[in-house]
C-alpha cells in the first residue's frame, strides 16, 4: 500500500455515527467506517451472511485503498473494494452473489493543488445517499442508481409513485456485481458550517428530506447521527438504518457570492488498473472478472427488457371482461404484460366493432386515456340494461 503523504489541511471536520439493524431485519447487513480523510458508508445485500460481509469488506478495502491526494485516488479505492468483493464471493460459495452499494467522502487537494484550499471528492455506486446541509437548506448530492430512479429520471414515473414502487428495491449499479461497475464521483468546496449526511435506504425511506434537514441541523454531529437512526426505527424501521454525519468546523466562509449547485455526476469507468492481473497472480482472478464481465452485460440486457416490457398501456379482455394492461400486448421473453384495472365491464355487452377491437387490443397512451375509452364503449353498449333470464321471474327468496 502507498504511503498517504502528511500534510496540513485548510479544513477540520468532526464526525458522528450510528446504525440499527431496524425492526424487522434480524441481521445488520449495513456497515461504516472512517479513516485519515475518508469517510464510508454501506448497505450489503445477499442471502445468509452475504450482504453483511459485503458493506464489511468494501468500507474496509476503501479505508485502507484511500491514499490520497485526489478524487481519482477515493474512485480507485471503491475500485479496489469491488475487486475484494468480488474475491470474497469467489472464494466462498457460500457468499456468491453478494453486493454492496456505498457511499463515501474524502478530503482531497483543491483545484490548486496541495498549499492550497481543500476540497471534499464524493463516491456513490446503489441508493445510498450523500446529503450537504448548509444555509440554504438541504440538497442531494449523490444520485440513487436503481430502477425506479431511473424511471423517474426518464420521466415514466413521478416521485411521489417511485416512494411506493414495489420495485423501488431494484439496484442497476452495485460493488460485487460487475468487473468494472461504474462509479458516480463529485469534487466540492466545503465550507464552514456544511454537514454532510451518508446513510442507507433505511433512513430516507422513513424520513422525509423536510425531517432529515430539521434533525441534521440540530445538535452534536455524534447526537444527530443517533437522533436520524433512532426516529428511522420508530418511523417503521422496516431495514436496517445507518447515518454518518460530517460536519466542517474549521474552514473558509461561503463566498458573498454564495456558492455553485451541486454539478452533475462524473460517471467513471475504466477497465485496467483494479482488474488487470500482475506477474505472478493467480490466473483464476481473471476467469472471475471475465464471468463478472459477462455476469454484467446479461444483467443490464435482463434491465433493458425489463424497462421495455414495462412501457406502453393498451386496453384487453382478462377474463372476458374489459381491462387495462400495462406492458406490450405480446409480452416480450418472460415479461408479461401487467393487469392494472377492469372487471366490471364484460365483453359480452359490447358491441360486435368495440369487441373485436378490445380483443385486438387497443394501444392507449396513458392509463386516464384508457378510461376515457371504457367509458365510451359504456355509451355504446349492445344491452344498456343487463338482463338475465333466469332471475328476471325469480321471487326475491329465491335470489
Amino acid at each position: 500500500m502507498v504511503a498517504r503523504r502528511p500534510r496540513r489541511r485548510s479544513i477540520r471536520l468532526v464526525i458522528g455515527s450510528a446504525t440499527h439493524v431496524g425492526r424487522i431485519r434480524d441481521v445488520n447487513q449495513d456497515d461504516v467506517a472512517s479513516g485519515d480523510d475518508v469517510y464510508v458508508v454501506a448497505d450489503g445485500m445477499g442471502g445468509h451472511r452475504g450482504g453483511e460481509v459485503a458493506s464489511t469488506v468494501a468500507t474496509a478495502a476503501v479505508v485502507q485503498g484511500f491514499t490520497g491526494p485526489d478524487r481519482a485516488s477515493l474512485v480507485h479505492a471503491v475500485r479496489l473494494a469491488n475487486r475484494a468483493v468480488l474475491e470474497r464471493a469467489a472464494a466462498d460459495p457460500e457468499l456468491s452473489g453478494m453486493g454492496t452499494t456505498l457511499c463515501a467522502l474524502a478530503v482531497v487537494d483543491g483545484p490548486g493543488g496541495q498549499g492550497g484550499p481543500d476540497a471534499l471528492a464524493v463516491v456513490n455506486i446503489g441508493d445510498s445517499r450523500v446529503y450537504r446541509l448548509d444555509a440554504g437548506g438541504l440538497v442531494r448530492v449523490s444520485d440513487d442508481h436503481s430502477l425506479v430512479a431511473d424511471l423517474v429520471r426518464a420521466g415514466e414515473l413521478t416521485p411521489d409513485e417511485a416512494a411506493v414502487h414495489p420495485q423501488r428495491n431494484i439496484l442497476t449499479r452495485a460493488l460485487g456485481i460487475e468487473a468494472d461497475p461504474t462509479i458516480d464521483s463529485w469534487e466540492l468546496p466545503p465550507a464552514l458550517g456544511d454537514r454532510f449526511l451518508l446513510c442507507s435506504d433505511g433512513l430516507f425511506n422513513e424520513l422525509d428530506d423536510a425531517r432529515i434537514s430539521e434533525l441534521l441541523g440540530d445538535g452534536p454531529a455524534h447526537e444527530v447521527a443517533g437522533r436520524l437512526v433512532a426516529e428511522a426505527v420508530v418511523e417503521g424501521g422496516h431495514d436496517n438504518v445507518t447515518a454518518l454525519v460530517v460536519e466542517v468546523v474549521d474552514g473558509p466562509e461561503v463566498p458573498p457570492s454564495g456558492r455553485p449547485a451541486i454539478p452533475a455526476a462524473r460517471p467513471e469507468r475504466i477497465t485496467g488498473p483494479v482488474l488487470s492481473r500482475p506477474k505472478g497472480d493467480d490466473p483464476r482472478a481473471t476467469l472471475r472478472a471475465t464471468i463478472g464481465s459477462v455476469a454484467a452485460v446479461v444483467i443490464a440486457t435482463i434491465l433493458v427488457l425489463s424497462l421495455f416490457a414495462g412501457q406502453g398501456w393498451f386496453i384487453g379482455d382478462d377474463d372476458g371482461d374489459v381491462a387495462v394492461f400495462r406492458g406490450r400486448p405480446s409480452g416480450i421473453l418472460w415479461f408479461d404484460p401487467t393487469f392494472v384495472e377492469g372487471g366490471d365491464l364484460r365483453m359480452s355487452r359490447l358491441d360486435d366493432s368495440t369487441r373485436a377491437a378490445v380483443l385486438e387490443t387497443i394501444p392507449v397512451g396513458n392509463l386516464k386515456e384508457a378510461r376515457r375509452l371504457i367509458e365510451g364503449f359504456r355509451s355504446h353498449l349492445s344491452d344498456p340494461i343487463p338482463s338475465n333470464p333466469d332471475l328476471s321471474n325469480a321471487n326475491p327468496g329465491d335470489q
